[in-house]
């Protein structure tokens, strides 16, 4: 029930800023890019990285959508 809220609640975010292309593709590309992130600790790739890495992202995907997300919405143009 915790998560539907979470979801719901990201969801009225999302309609408040509006569904403008440019957010719509933000919020697509942070859930890709989350998804694969779980695949990818299925095969063992954050083995690789430092322990305090490993423990933030590969065990909360939320932090990976944050971060995608904020560097998505620091990164692409605003709309003109």
């Amino acid at each position: 029930m915790v998560l539907g809220q979470i979801l719901v609640s990201g969801m009225e975010m999302i309609a408040k800023a509006g569904f403008t292309p440019r957010n719509r593709l933000i919020v697509a590309l942070s859930l890709s890019i989350a998804i694969g992130f779980i695949a990818s600790t299925e095969i063992g790739i954050w083995d690789s990285f430092p322990t305090s890495i490993q423990t933030i992202f590969s065990q909360n995907v939320v932090a990976v959508v944050f971060v995608t997300a904020m560097l998505l919405n620091l990164l692409l143009p605003k709309e003109v």
